[in-house]
């Protein structure tokens, strides 16, 4: 009984309560709701127009540039190798104002990597530094960075031009011209000495003429490895490269005897053959000067007096307006034979082989002509001799035979033998046994 009055005296004070808090907080509401506005109001210019209210603000992933360049070319150093990778991940931590808090961001964050503290070569560590327009910057991560420094060497490097792209195998393609032909590159003494070459590769594909064009170049070693030109200083940015494009056209070389040969060959002696290698010869030149060409001529070859075949080497007979050539010279074999004559040789002995023992020759003798056709020595050789003449009596037995006229043509390839009769007729009788 005592516990429900008492707890019935707390709701009936606690209504009251809150009846006098509603009348005091109702009178005036509009006031008091000014007030407190005012208040935030006031609090926020406190904190905006003090500025020893600050804050910790952390940026990540920030990238720094280098600076001081121009002093490390004073004391004639250099770096070996680029520091960009420890330069594109750097931690700043700054302390900000509360009120400029909002507005710092990477944009207005610079990171710095300053050469201009470095005297000597060998392995530094430098500092990185960083400023702001807001706030302090209290930290950076990493500190500092670890580089190699060399001494400061230049060189010219030679331009080397390669084509590329797909070529018309209708077409000839040479670079004319390279400006500069020599770049001079500056930087770390190792690096510079390892450079070989500046090597351009221009695209040909799809052209039909003569072109120029700047072109940007790599640096190479002597194994052809390209060398970052990061650190470098090299003091062109390009190479213009001419490159001249003439259509081409395969000419055969004249092998007639008046375009190739001039004097003549001992007397007795003629010319059967000439031969020319290469056989063709691919020009290039406008369009218009290789319509009207079909072959090629050379300066002649000199047989004056010759006896023997020979081989020589020859210019071709080049106009002026040809831009390309294949070759400028070709071989020439000229084949150089004594002339035939055709002679009657009469007074020729017979050689019988092949005839049995026991069998008995008889035949009519005569003075048995031959034609004799080939070189003239060999001809008139014979004449002096008279012509071998064989004829094989093997496997033959008694009685009377026709047998044909055997002549050396192993002996003499170059001959032919045309006798006035191409047999003679021979009897083989038993031999006498007393």
């Amino acid at each position: 009984m005592r516990v429900e009055n008492f707890l019935k005296r707390m709701r009936e004070w606690c209504a009251s309560a809150a009846k006098g808090f509603w009348s005091v907080l109702s009178r005036r509401f509009w006031m008091k709701l000014l007030s407190f506005l005012l208040a935030i109001l006031l609090w926020n210019y406190v904190i905006s127009s003090n500025t020893s209210i600050t804050r910790a603000k952390t940026l990540t992933g920030l990238s720094g540039y280098i600076t001081g360049q121009a002093t490390l070319n004073t004391y004639r150093l250099a770096l070996v190798s680029d520091p960009g990778d420890a330069l594109d991940n750097v931690t700043v931590r700054l302390d900000v104002a509360q009120s400029q808090y909002s507005n710092v961001s990477a944009d207005n964050v610079q990171v710095m990597l300053d050469l201009s503290s470095v005297r000597t070569a060998g392995t530094q560590q430098v500092p990185l530094r960083a400023t702001t327009s807001y706030g302090r910057v209290t930290s950076i991560l990493p500190e500092s960075v670890t580089l190699d420094f060399e001494t400061l060497d230049s060189r010219q490097i030679p331009v080397n031009v390669e084509l590329s792209g797909t070529q018309d195998d209708s077409r000839w393609y040479s670079v004319s011209r390279t400006t500069p032909t020599t770049i001079t590159v500056s930087g770390a003494a190792s690096v510079v000495r390892s450079i070989a070459q500046a090597r351009i590769y221009t695209d040909v594909t799809g052209q039909t003429s003569s072109y120029w064009r700047a072109e940007p170049f790599a640096l190479l070693d002597g194994d052809d490895n390209e060398i970052s030109q990061e650190m470098l200083t090299c003091s062109v940015s390009s190479v213009t490269t001419t490159v001249d494009v003439y259509p081409t056209k395969e000419l055969p070389i004249s092998t007639a005897i008046e375009n190739v040969v001039t004097g003549r060959v001992a007397e007795g002696y003629t010319i059967t053959d000439i031969a020319i290698q290469p056989e063709s010869i691919t020009v290039a030149a406008n369009q218009s000067l290789l319509d009207g060409i079909s072959e090629l001529q050379i300066e002649p070859v000199n047989v004056e007096g010759q006896t023997q075949s020979m081989v020589a080497r020859a210019r071709i007979s080049l106009l002026s307006d040809f831009r390309n050539v294949s070759a400028e010279q070709v071989y020439v074999n000229v084949t150089i034979a004594e002339e035939d004559v055709s002679e009657w040789i009469g007074g020729n002995e017979i050689t019988f082989v092949g005839k049995a023992d026991d069998l008995e020759l008889k035949w009519q003798k005569g003075d048995l002509k031959v034609r004799v056709t080939g070189p003239k020595s060999d001809v008139a050789a014979l004449q002096q001799s008279g012509v071998p003449i064989t004829v094989d009596l093997a496997g033959l037995g008694e009685g009377e035979h026709s047998c044909p006229l055997i002549f050396p043509t192993s002996n003499y390839p170059e001959l032919s033998f045309e006798p006035e009769v191409p047999e003679i007729t021979v009897t083989l009788v038993p031999a006498d046994r007393e």
